[in-house]
């Protein structure tokens, strides 16, 4: 045991936390009860996460005063291990180590952020990430004191490649999904999961390159974010760095592929996913490399709607998640697929199943990994004023920070009076965002499943409720005619419900 420590016991309790917080999912709660135990009683409730005018996230409170300890912590520890000799083999050194790689990645998060947003706005260029200068210099400082040429977990470019991702991956879930709920919270935590596992160290040891031969299957209901979702994922990707040119391997905004398999006959969906040699069908005028060509090592095609799938595609797709392994249409030629794939379906694929409309093997192939997106309804359910946040996070990006204040104003006003109380948005998000978009342009929003005379009738009726003039019965009538007019059919309302088609019938106006 080396006679000194680089840490004291009291400065251990709050450095052992720190450094868990690094493998720890930043939307689970675990990860504030951290927070806590490191800052004590200066720990402050978090907030929403504020966009800085440039577009980088800024920092809590909470993130502010971790790094300010930390930074205290390691440069004491630097002088101490430069004055003491103290190598590696120190039992302290690792804990040393990471707390410069947290140290590093809080420093420069706000300039990946202003990266990623880079990226964003130039897709098809592989843009030239300069400041790896700048962490190269902090990594030799902290970690090559004086020249010493300590062995380290990571070098300066793999260092670079996990700190962007890990900096994707929170930028695209932090301001992809909006809202507080514990809903939202849940499908955040999920998202990160998928892009990392539970277990972060596992990850960052050995999974990282091993990631495509996990596949996605999102379900949910039609118009709940599911291609959102699947491209937050897909854009969160470990992406490797080359330390010569200072790019990374491409462009992240690059690296996503969407096919609505609904919408395409099977031969327009054989040549986007394998592509086509010129003369394989009737248009195909030039040869054309599909999606599981171009996608690469680092890209994802996402299959939306594969529920609909036609049985003779779901067997050529279970080949090519099976074997890796697919052929372009009118050539023999055997090819490999590199990249992930994520399906999504708003249809219960078990059912679909024993139904025989969709093949097992392939279902069991896709589920290892399962998100589900949530109701808009049940989202609001929890907590009411979550469509104040929604309607200002659609107003923003459809109208501009100009315009969000009075936009998101006039909305909610025309939701609170117009529409009835606790609408249930059957659309969801897609319909929110439609009532936005109506509301902008043409200052009203009716929903399509309710014709204008039930619209009326349905804002009387919370007027009549509110002042007690119903019977029972009449009340019977018009909750029964309200979740008819939702969906159109006696079975299914009856289900709902938990009673006979028969009675819907009887009480339905």
């Amino acid at each position: 045991m080396p006679k000194s420590r680089i840490f004291s016991i009291k400065s251990r309790a709050i450095i052992e936390p720190l450094v868990e917080i690094i493998f720890t999912n930043p939307f689970l709660e675990n990860r504030q009860r951290l927070n806590q135990q490191i800052l004590g009683d200066t720990y402050t409730h978090p907030t929403p996460r504020q966009t800085l005018p440039d577009g980088a996230v800024g920092q809590s409170d909470n993130q502010i005063a971790m790094v300010q300890s930390c930074r205290e912590l390691v440069d004491h520890a630097r002088k101490k291990i430069i004055a003491q000799s103290i190598t590696p083999e120190h039992p302290d050194y690792s804990l040393y180590e990471h707390l410069i790689y947290f140290l590093i990645y809080h420093d420069i998060s706000q300039t990946l952020d202003r990266f990623i947003l880079k990226c964003i706005e130039n897709p098809n260029t592989n843009t030239e990430w300069k400041e790896f200068t700048e962490l190269k210099a902090y990594y030799n400082f902290y970690l090559k004191p004086e020249g010493k040429n300590f062995p380290t977990l990571y070098s300066p470019s793999e260092l670079s490649a996990f700190l962007f991702q890990i900096r994707r991956a929170f930028f695209n879930t932090q301001t992809t999904l909006a809202g507080s709920s514990p809903s939202i919270r849940q499908l955040r935590a999920r998202i990160w999961d998928s892009i990392f596992t539970h277990n972060m160290r596992r990850y960052l040891r050995s999974l990282y390159h091993r990631m495509n031969d996990i596949y996605t299957l999102i379900t949910g209901p039609s118009g709940s974010g599911k291609e959102i979702i699947a491209r937050c994922i897909a854009l969160s990707r470990f992406i490797p760095f080359d330390p010569h040119t200072k790019t990374f391997e491409r462009n992240f905004m690059a690296a996503f592929f969407p096919v609505n398999l609904s919408a395409l006959s099977p031969t327009l969906i054989e040549s986007e996913l394998f592509g086509h040699r010129r003369g394989a069908f009737t248009g195909a005028l030039q040869d054309r490399a599909g999606y599981s060509e171009s996608s690469g090592r680092y890209g994802t095609i996402f299959l939306d709607e594969i529920g609909d799938t036609d049985p003779k595609i779901q067997v050529k797709l279970l080949r090519v998640l099976q074997s890796r392994e697919f052929q372009q249409l009118g050539n023999t030629k055997t090819l490999n697929f590199q990249g992930k794939v994520m399906a999504a379906t708003n249809i219960d694929l078990v059912q679909a199943i024993s139904k025989g409309h969709f093949r097992e093997d392939l279902y069991y192939r896709l589920c290892a990994d399962k998100i589900e997106t949530p109701f808009l309804k049940d989202i609001l359910s929890e907590i009411p004023g979550e469509i104040d946040t929604l309607v200002r996070f659609i107003a923003l990006n459809i109208a501009g920070t100009e315009e969000v204040d009075e936009l998101t104003e006039d909305t909610l006003k025309y939701i609170q009076e117009k529409l009835p109380h606790n609408y249930s948005w059957p659309g969801n998000f897609r319909e929110l965002e439609q009532c936005v978009r109506n509301i902008m342009i043409h200052g009203n929003y009716l929903p399509h499943r309710i014709r204008n005379d039930t619209f009326i009738a349905i804002s009387q009726s919370q007027q009549a409720f509110t002042d007690g003039a119903y019977s029972l019965n009449e009340l019977l009538k018009t909750y029964v005619t309200q979740e008819y007019n939702r969906t159109p059919n006696m079975a299914e309302v009856g289900m709902r419900l938990k009673v006979d088609p028969r009675t819907i019938k009887k009480y339905l106006h």
